[in-house]
């Protein structure tokens, strides 16, 4: 083996046990909370009080908190999504990123009843999406 061969095997080895290093970091996990305006929570205000808050539309974004207070950004859900359920309590089951405190949801049930998942996104843009013809 010559001396080269040597060096690419052992690069390709490191490389092998970074990507596990790195996938290591997001834990597949189910976490189940209340969506909490952002800005509330930063503020410590408890809102919105309700679904006809005001407060609904001027959140720029939503957390998940659970109930011993830890909270999750969900990066890959929409704002429309975490607005209608504001102040449900939610199961998010997906990748948690303890560093970044995220959640990259695969799913999310509302009373067992599963009303978002990344899959059923993932075809819908799909099929919305105007075929792209390469010339």
């Amino acid at each position: 083996m010559t001396k080269t061969m040597k060096y690419c095997l052992l690069l390709g080895v490191l490389m092998v046990v970074l990507a596990q290093a790195l996938v290591v970091n997001a834990a597949m996990t189910t976490v189940t909370g209340k969506l909490t305006g952002l800005s509330c929570l930063i503020k410590g205000y408890i809102c919105p009080i309700d679904k006809a808050d005001p407060m609904i539309a001027v959140e720029r974004d939503f957390v998940l908190v659970t109930a011993s207070g830890e909270h999750y950004f969900l990066p890959n859900v929409g704002l429309a999504l975490k607005g209608r359920h504001a102040l449900e309590t939610i199961t998010v089951t997906g990748d948690l990123d303890p560093k970044f405190k995220s959640i990259y949801a695969k799913s999310i049930s509302v009373g067992g009843k599963e009303i978002w998942s990344l899959r059923a996104q993932q075809e819908m843009e799909k099929e919305l999406m105007p075929k792209v013809v390469t010339p």
